[in-house]
C-alpha cells in the first residue's frame, strides 16, 4: 500500500509541475534527478509549512495539497522537493561543473515580452586581491549547495564615466548568463542555441557587461544564449612591467578564464560550447581581436564581432608600457627606480588611489604627445616576454591572420564625435592640435628625419583642412580624420592582410551611418552633434531602458534595431548574417562578405541596409598613397 502512496503522490507532484506556469522548463529533469540529496535535508513539518505558502499561487495546488496530507512522510518530502522547485521565488537551478547556481524567469522589456532566464554574478575566477593583484586570474574551487546568481557582482575598479567618480571593488571576475530555453534531464530536451559572448569596451579603463548598458532583451528574443563579463581595468587589468613578475594583459587574460568558462558550463543553461561568437565594441573589440591572435584563446570561440575596433587600431597597444608603470609610481608618491620595491607599493595600495592617479596619468602628455595621450589612454594591452601564460607575445601585425573563424567588422560613419568627451575635460585640446598637428600621425609614419615628418604632417593638414585653422568651425574635418587614423584605416589594413594569407572563412564589413534616439553614447553625454558617434550602435542591439522608453513600436529606431539583431545573431547561429533560408526573416537583402580587396564590400546601414563598395573612397585613396610612399618598416 505504501508503495502505491509513492507512486501517486509522484505522479500528482509531476502532473502538478507540469501544469504550473511559474516551473521553468528545465527543472523537473533535476528535481527528479535530485531527489535523493533533497529527502535528506527535510523535515515533514517544515515542508508542510513552505507548502501551505504556496496555495494561494494556485486554487488547483491547494485542492491537491490538502488530498495529499495522507501521504507517508517520504512522499510528503518530495512533493516538497517539486513544490518549492516550481515556484517564482525558488527559480530555476542549474549544475555547473563546480556547482549548483539558482537563477530568475523573467519577460523581456520588448513588446514580445519573450521569457528568459537569467544568472547574474556568477564568479568564473578567485577575487583578484592581495598578492594576486597584477597576477593571472586564479580558478574557483567547487562549493556544495546552490549559489544564488540573482543580482549582479561587483564591477571592476574604475572611474565612473558619466559622473567621473571612482566605482567598483577588486572583486569583480564576474559574468552573467540569460538564456532563452534551459536542458532538461527527464525528458532529454537540450537546446544547444548558438551563444555570443559580449566584451566590454571602455578604453581599456572603464564600463562593465551589466545590464545597464547591456540588456539582453533584444538578443535573447532572437533565439540565442547572450553572456557579459567584467575584466580587470586600467592599471590593475594592464600594468605591465614587462618581466615574468608582471607581463601585463591580466584583463584579457581574465577574458580567457571567462571563455574557458563558458567551454566547461554554458551547455547547462542552454548553449552549444561548439558555437560561441565574441562580440565587442571599441576596446572590447579590439579585446576580440587579440583573442584572434593568440594561441591562449585557440578554440574558445567559433565566431567573432569587431566593432570599431581591431588589434592594428593606433590605440590597441601600449608603447614602452614599463616606463607607464613607472610614471603611475611617481603619481602616487613612490619615488624608486627599483621593479621589485614598485610592484610592493603598488600591491599595498588601496585600488581607489591606483585608479584616481592612473586618472590623471591619462590627462598628461608625457615626453611626446601623440595619438594615445591624445585620447587619453594610459594603460593597454603590451607585448610579453614567452612563458606558459603568455597572452600576447608578437605584434597584432605578424600574428595575422589569427584564428580561421567568420569575422565580422565594421566602423560608424563620425566615430571622431568621441573627441567631444575629451574636448569636455580638456578645452585646450583642439588649439593644442593646431599647434601640433604632429599629434595626429600614426606612429608608423614618423620618421627619424625631422623634415620628413614635417612634410607628411602638413600633407596630412592640407588634405582634411586646406589652409584652415584646426578649431571648432572645422570641427567635421577633425572628425573625419579621426574616424580614418583611429577606425577606418586600421579596418582596412586588417580585412587586406587577412586576403593576402590562406585564411578560408567569410569577412563581413559594415559602416553605421544611422543617426537616431537610440544612438547610445551621444546621448549619454549629451552631445547633439549630427552623425553616428563611436559607440552610437549598441543602443540597437542592446535594450538600455533609457532610451528605448521613448520609442512607439513601428519607428525608424526599431526598424533598424530588429534588423541588427537578426544579422548578428544569425551571424552567432551561422556564420552568415544574411543565410540563404530563414522564413521568419526582416531582411531582404544579402550582406555579401569581402571578396576582393581592390574593392571592399560593406554593408551601409544608414535606415536603409545597402550593400557598396570602397567606403569613404577619396579619404582611402589618400591614405594609401601615405602609407605606400611614406610607412616606416619595421
Amino acid at each position: 500500500m505504501r508503495v502505491r502512496w509513492w507512486r501517486a503522490a509522484l505522479v500528482c507532484a509531476c502532473a502538478l509541475v507540469l501544469r504550473s506556469a511559474a516551473l521553468p522548463p528545465a527543472t523537473l529533469g533535476d528535481v527528479v534527478a535530485n531527489a535523493a540529496t533533497s529527502l535528506n535535508s527535510m523535515k515533514v513539518t517544515g515542508a508542510w509549512r513552505r507548502l501551505s505558502s504556496t496555495v494561494s499561487e494556485s486554487v488547483g495546488l491547494k485542492h491537491a495539497l490538502r488530498r495529499l496530507q495522507a501521504v507517508p512522510a517520504r512522499a510528503a518530502r518530495l512533493v516538497h522537493a517539486l513544490v518549492d522547485r516550481m515556484r517564482v521565488g525558488g527559480g530555476p537551478i542549474v549544475f555547473t561543473q563546480l556547482g549548483a547556481l539558482r537563477g530568475r524567469k523573467l519577460a523581456t522589456r520588448t513588446a514580445e515580452q519573450t521569457q528568459y532566464y537569467s544568472f547574474k554574478g556568477i564568479r568564473y575566477a578567485q577575487p583578484p586581491r592581495g598578492a594576486l593583484r597584477f597576477r593571472s586570474p586564479v580558478p574557483l574551487e567547487p562549493w556544495s549547495g546552490v549559489r544564488d546568481a540573482l543580482e549582479e557582482g561587483a564591477v571592476c575598479p574604475h572611474r565612473f564615466m558619466l559622473f567621473d567618480t571612482y566605482k567598483g571593488d577588486e572583486d569583480c571576475l564576474f559574468l552573467n548568463v540569460y538564456s532563452p530555453a534551459l536542458p532538461d534531464k527527464l525528458t532529454g530536451y537540450n537546446p544547444k542555441l548558438a551563444v555570443m559572448v559580449w566584451i566590454h569596451g571602455g578604453a581599456f579603463t572603464m564600463g562593465s557587461g551589466n545590464a545597464f548598458l547591456y540588456g539582453p532583451d533584444h538578443l535573447v528574443s532572437a533565439g540565442v544564449v547572450l553572456v557579459t563579463l567584467n575584466y580587470r581595468l586600467g592599471a590593475l587589468g594592464f600594468l605591465s612591467l614587462e618581466n615574468e613578475e608582471v607581463p601585463g594583459n591580466m584583463g584579457l587574460k581574465d577574458q580567457v578564464m571567462a571563455l574557458k568558462w563558458v567551454r566547461d558550463n554554458i551547455e547547462a543553461f542552454g548553449g552549444d560550447p561548439s558555437r560561441v561568437t565574441i562580440f565587442g565594441e571599441s576596446a572590447g573589440a579590439a579585446s576580440v581581436h587579440l583573442h584572434m591572435l593568440s594561441k591562449a584563446s585557440e578554440g574558445l570561440f567559433h565566431g567573432a564581432i569587431a566593432q570599431s575596433g581591431l588589434a592594428l587600431s593606433p590605440w590597441a597597444l601600449a608603447s614602452e608600457p614599463r616606463e607607464r608603470a613607472f610614471e603611475l609610481g611617481k603619481e602616487l608618491g613612490i619615488d624608486t627606480n627599483n621593479t621589485a620595491e614598485l610592484l610592493g607599493y603598488l600591491r599595498a595600495t588601496p585600488s581607489e588611489l591606483i585608479v584616481k592617479a592612473g586618472a590623471r596619468l591619462a590627462g598628461m602628455p608625457g615626453r611626446n604627445a601623440d595619438l594615445k595621450s591624445t585620447v587619453a589612454l594610459p594603460f593597454l594591452p603590451a607585448l610579453e616576454p614567452e612563458g606558459p601564460d603568455a597572452f600576447l607575445t608578437a605584434s597584432p601585425r605578424d600574428s595575422l591572420p589569427g584564428a580561421d573563424v567568420p569575422f565580422l567588422t565594421g566602423y560608424n560613419a563620425q566615430e571622431g564625435i568621441i573627441l567631444f568627451r575629451r574636448m569636455q575635460r580638456d578645452p585646450k585640446l583642439v588649439s593644442e592640435l593646431d599647434r601640433e598637428f604632429r599629434r595626429v600621425v600614426p606612429p608608423e609614419l614618423l620618421s627619424g628625419d625631422e623634415e620628413l615628418t614635417k612634410k607628411i604632417t602638413n600633407a596630412i593638414r592640407a588634405f582634411y583642412f586646406q589652409q584652415r585653422p584646426v578649431d571648432t568651425r572645422n570641427i567635421d574635418s577633425l572628425i573625419d580624420l579621426f574616424t580614418d587614423v583611429m577606425f577606418l584605416r586600421p579596418l582596412l589594413e586588417t580585412v587586406r592582410l587577412q586576403a593576402e594569407t590562406n585564411r578560408t572563412s567569410p569577412t563581413y564589413v559594415y559602416r553605421f551611418a544611422f543617426d537616431g534616439a537610440l544612438g547610445l553614447f551621444k546621448r549619454m553625454l549629451g552631445i547633439t552633434h549630427p552623425g553616428a558617434c563611436h559607440g552610437d550602435e549598441m543602443g540597437y542591439l542592446f535594450y538600455f531602458s533609457r532610451l528605448n522608453y521613448r520609442l512607439d513600436d513601428d519607428s525608424p529606431e526599431l526598424a533598424v534595431s530588429r534588423r541588427m539583431v537578426q544579422m548578428w545573431t544569425n551571424f552567432a547561429k551561422t556564420g552568415n548574417p544574411t543565410p540563404p533560408v530563414d522564413y521568419e526573416s526582416v531582411l531582404d537583402f544579402k550582406w555579401m562578405p569581402v571578396n576582393d580587396t581592390t574593392h571592399v564590400n560593406y554593408l551601409n546601414i544608414d535606415g536603409n541596409f545597402t550593400l557598396l563598395s570602397d567606403p569613404e573612397a577619396k579619404r582611402v585613396r589618400f591614405w594609401d598613397w601615405l602609407y605606400e610612399n611614406y610607412e616606416r618598416k619595421p
